[in-house]
């Protein structure tokens, strides 16, 4: 089992955590974050330790930075991560489905129970959370969050860092641009 570190430790980390231990592949050796939390992982220091943690030999990371409108500090941790040399795999919750003809980009998490369906394309570093619905075709670009309970009917784009939040719905064939927040139950005909 390879180690992994969490970078950004609040309530999404927490989910991604859960996930990671679910899924079984890694072993999370700590988090880090602006301040220590109570948690039951080990602090390993600011965002600034992240090379001396690479140095130390532990080569996947993955950001744990949900919430609404951080997709832009998503990208610029993702950044920093790759100079470094991180690997950041996909993390994926053993209930959820993924179609074996959907495409995930890189650091990309998959909450529990959600839907990836036939040939969906999800962007790097994008979050499709809890129970959320990627029906096929749809293409979600790097950065964006698919909030708890979304519907993305077949073949709707949702533009980078976009957000779609928790039980909206969007329509087949839908656009959402690049940066856009869907509200929480909003229906996008």
């Amino acid at each position: 089992m390879e180690d992994i570190v969490l970078v950004g430790f609040g309530g999404h980390a927490k989910s991604v955590a859960d996930c990671i231990e679910r899924e079984g592949k890694y072993n999370i050796v700590g988090y880090t974050d602006m301040q220590k939390a109570d948690s039951r992982y080990s602090y390993l220091g600011t965002d600034d330790k992240l090379q001396a943690i690479f140095d130390s030999g532990i080569k996947n990371a993955i950001i744990g930075i949900g919430y609404m409108g951080k997709g832009a500090v998503r990208q610029h941790l993702y950044i920093k991560l790759k100079e470094i040399g991180f690997t950041l795999p996909v993390v994926t919750d053993p209930s959820a489905i993924v179609s074996s003809t959907a495409v995930i980009g890189e650091g990309t998490f998959i909450g529990k129970a959600a839907v990836i369906n036939a040939e969906a394309n999800i962007g790097k570093v994008a979050i499709i959370n809890t129970k959320a619905l990627v029906e096929h075709e749809c293409a979600i670009g790097d950065y964006a969050h698919v909030a708890v309970g979304a519907v993305l009917c077949g073949q709707v784009q949702v533009g980078e860092a976009a957000f779609v939040g928790a039980n909206a719905t969007v329509i087949q064939c839908r656009e959402i641009k690049v940066g856009t927040v869907v509200p929480a139950g909003a229906t996008v005909r």
